[in-house]
């Protein structure tokens, strides 16, 4: 099984095994992503943007809430693989230019929210079976211990491929909730495919048959 994170799917058989090494120490942290930062998905081939997501500190802008990740949807997510980036905001939180440069990556797509902060005992032993029929996981490997851990990232789409809910699996359950301790400045999701007919699943022991898995599933709304 490849350990890279390519473009390529992930073709895997039950079984297959990353190397063990000792665990990465985690910091005890309560946020799911790095407070006051700003995150885009795009599409790996084409690097056309499919989400953009801001998370608010303690000091949002105006007519945002503290701690809180706002995930705006610019194109489906019909794609084999993903890249995920994170910049920093130009702008300090509280400057007077961070109010405008947070909502101008925002704008121009639909924009759902959810809580930021999150508990270890929120993360769930086990599978979570998707609500929508149009749902797709993606691996990457994981940025806290990239030589033996994977973790996934499960989409639940709408019937236009929009995404409705997000939920995060970790082959370790978070000290303190964080799906990153480590925030990665660039990392690729790969949709997971099993089989000679490459049949899409969303069951994260076709990522690692031999971890145990650990999920959390947040409540997106429209903001």
């Amino acid at each position: 099984m490849s350990t890279g994170s390519g473009t390529g799917e992930l073709d895997i058989k039950r079984g297959d095994l990353l190397s063990k090494e000792p665990d990465e120490p985690e910091q005890p942290d309560r946020t799911q992503i790095p407070i006051d930062s700003k995150l885009r998905f795009i599409e790996a081939l084409t690097e056309s943007p499919l989400l953009q997501v801001a998370v608010t500190g303690s000091n949002p802008p105006p007519g945002y809430a503290a701690k809180a990740e706002y995930w705006s949807r610019r194109g489906p997510l019909k794609t084999s693989a993903i890249i995920l980036e994170s910049i920093g905001f130009t702008n300090r939180s509280g400057s007077a230019g961070y109010p405008k440069e947070f909502h101008d990556w925002l704008a121009g797509g639909s924009v759902l929210a959810t809580a930021q902060e999150v508990s270890a005992q929120q993360w769930i032993q086990g599978v979570y079976q998707p609500t929508s029929p149009n749902s797709a996981l993606y691996w990457a490997l994981d940025p806290d211990a990239p030589s033996t851990r994977r973790i996934g990232l499960l989409v639940e789409l709408g019937s236009a491929g929009e995404l409705l809910n997000v939920i995060w699996y970790k082959a370790k359950q978070p000290t303190g909730g964080l799906i990153f301790q480590k925030a990665p400045s660039r990392l690729t999701f790969t949709r997971v495919v099993v089989g000679e007919m490459k049949k899409p699943s969303t069951d994260p022991y076709d990522i690692d048959a031999q971890s145990t898995w650990y999920h959390y599933r947040g409540e997106m709304r429209s903001a």
